[in-house]
C-alpha cells in the first residue's frame, strides 16, 4: 500500500471532502481523486461514497481510517520526538555534486548540518551533471547538486546558488598579450572551457554579440575542462580566457593574479545557477528532509 495514497484520504476524511483537502495539500481536485479510487484499487474495498457535496465513509473506511489516523498519529509523535532531540538521530546521507562545489560550499553546509546532528553521517560522489543525475536515478546517492537535469518528471529541483561569471587572465598573460577592448577580439584568445554542453563562451557571446556566434561556435577551445578548481588553475598559469565566478577569485583578483577583462560595462554577464536535486514521488527520510530544510533556510542565490 502506498503511504501516499493513506494520507491522501485521511486528509479528504479529515477535512471534510475533496475540494478541502486538494486545498491543504496544494493538488487538483482531480489529482485527489485519482489518489482514493487508486488506493480502493489497490485494498479492493470501497472507502468512501458521495453524499450531495459531502462525502461519507463506508464501514470499511472507517475502519481502515481510524487504523491510518491512529498510525499516523504514532508516526508524527517519533518524529517530533526526534525533532526535540536532534543529538540522537543518525543516519547516512548520500550527496553527489560538482567537484568546485565540494571545496567550500558543500563542507560548511555539513558542518553546520553536523552541529545540530552530530551523529549523522554523509557520502559524498562528485562528478558532472549525467554522472550525478545517474546515481540519483538508480538510488545510489539521494540528493545531487546539478547545474541542469534532464529527467523533469522524476526529479525535482531547488534553486541553491547563483553566481556571474567573471571573464578573467592571469597577470603573467596580460604581460605578454593585449588584452580585448570588445567581443569580438577574444575570438583572437585561447579559451579556457567547459564541455560542449556547458560551455560558458559560447553562452556569453550568445546573449552579448549574437553575430559573433557562428564565429565562436567554429572556434576550438584551447582547453576543455569539468570543473572551475582545474579552471582557475589553468587561467593562472597564463593559458588564456577562462570565465570564473567571483567569489571563487576574490583573493586572486585583490593581489592582482587575475585580470577582469577591460570590456565596456554594458556587456552583460553570464550567470550559473546549481540547484538541489532529488526524485519527485522517492519517500526521503526524516535526516534527507531536515538536510534539505537546512540548506534551503541558508541558501545564496546572489553567488557562490
Amino acid at each position: 500500500m502506498d503511504y501516499n495514497k493513506a494520507r491522501t484520504f485521511v486528509e479528504v476524511v479529515d477535512r471534510g471532502g475533496i475540494t478541502a483537502a486538494a486545498q491543504s495539500l496544494k493538488r487538483t481536485q482531480q489529482a485527489i481523486s485519482v489518489q482514493i479510487k487508486s488506493l480502493e484499487d489497490d485494498l479492493e474495498v470501497s472507502l468512501l461514497v458521495r453524499n450531495g457535496p459531502r462525502i461519507m465513509l463506508t464501514k470499511d473506511g472507517e475502519i481502515l481510517y481510524g487504523e491510518f489516523k491512529n498510525q499516523f498519529s504514532v508516526m508524527e509523535s517519533i518524529v517530533q520526538d526526534l525533532k526535540s532531540d536532534k543529538t540522537k538521530v543518525s543516519g547516512m546521507i548520500r550527496i553527489g555534486s560538482w567537484l568546485e562545489l565540494c571545496e567550500s560550499y558543500l563542507p560548511r553546509m555539513i558542518k553546520s548540518f553536523s552541529e545540530e546532528y552530530p551523529l549523522v553521517d554523509f557520502e559524498i560522489y562528485t562528478g558532472i551533471d549525467e554522472e550525478l543525475e545517474s546515481l540519483l536515478l538508480s538510488n545510489k546517492i539521494d540528493i545531487s547538486h546539478q547545474l541542469m537535469i534532464q529527467n523533469q518528471r522524476v526529479l525535482q529541483k531547488k534553486p541553491i546558488l547563483r553566481a556571474a561569471l567573471l571573464p578573467v587572465v592571469s597577470k603573467g598573460y596580460a604581460q605578454c598579450h593585449k588584452l580585448p577592448k570588445t567581443i569580438k577580439q577574444t575570438l583572437d584568445m585561447p579559451i579556457l572551457d567547459f564541455h560542449s554542453e556547458y560551455s560558458v563562451y559560447t553562452r556569453w557571446i550568445k546573449k552579448n554579440a549574437r553575430e559573433l556566434l557562428f564565429s565562436a561556435q567554429k572556434k576550438t577551445t584551447f582547453i576543455r575542462v569539468s570543473n572551475n578548481i582545474t579552471l582557475k588553475q589553468l587561467t593562472l598559469q597564463g593559458l588564456g580566457l577562462g570565465f570564473l565566478p567571483h567569489r571563487f577569485i576574490e583573493e586572486e583578483l585583490d593581489r592582482g593574479e587575475l585580470i577582469a577583462l577591460p570590456l565596456p560595462k554594458r556587456i552583460a554577464p553570464i550567470e550559473v545557477e546549481f540547484d538541489m536535486v532529488y526524485k519527485r514521488q522517492h519517500s526521503l527520510g526524516y535526516i534527507h528532509q531536515a538536510f534539505i530544510e537546512h540548506v534551503l533556510r541558508d541558501t545564496d542565490c546572489h553567488g557562490c
